[in-house]
């Protein structure tokens, strides 16, 4: 079994889960969520944004990003 079967994703995408659990971290660590709440949702909400943003730019189409495909039509079929 090869590593990138996995770990599906690109580095950049792993980097960014890291960064993520980094900024929760030290929020959690400083309390920042309890003293300052207001500031603390706005960064949150900026932090998901540029997420979002890196993640649209860099998709290729035709990128894997599950391990299954998902046949939605084959299982709505066989219910019928």
């Amino acid at each position: 079994m090869k590593i990138s079967d996995i770990f599906i994703g690109r580095p950049l995408y792993w980097l960014l889960w890291l960064v993520i659990g980094g900024v929760l971290y030290w929020f959690g660590k400083g309390a920042h969520h309890v003293r300052d709440f207001v500031p603390f949702v706005l960064e949150l909400f900026a932090l998901v944004a540029v997420c979002v943003i890196v993640i649209v730019a860099t998709y290729k189409p035709g990128d894997r990003i599950i391990r299954e495909s998902l046949d939605d039509d084959e299982e709505e079929r066989s219910s019928d």
